[in-house]
């Protein structure tokens, strides 16, 4: 009778280890995978890879065709200024 005490609680003991384990790896590989996701996306950003305009896992809200050094404010309301030739802007 002791010997199958102890058979069973064994066996309990390593099904919760493989659970606690199974519940700490989750959360890591969440972890991992994300920051891997964005260590990748801004190695493509950097090497300017064009297939990041068709790639199905990410966005493009927009893209904007300026020189560099260019600031864009989003939502910015554009106001139409006329210039007068004898007047210094």
């Amino acid at each position: 009778m002791e010997s199958i005490t102890r058979t069973v609680n064994v066996l309990l003991t390593v099904f919760l280890w493989f659970i606690a384990l199974v519940c700490l790896s989750l959360p890591a590989w969440l972890l991992y995978n994300s920051w891997n996701k964005g260590r990748l996306l801004n190695e493509r950003l950097e090497n300017c890879d064009d297939t990041l305009l068709s790639d199905s896992g990410v966005k493009v809200a927009q893209v904007i065709s300026a020189p560099l050094g260019t600031t864009v404010t989003e939502n910015a309301t554009l106001v139409a200024v006329p210039n007068k030739l004898d007047q210094i802007v």
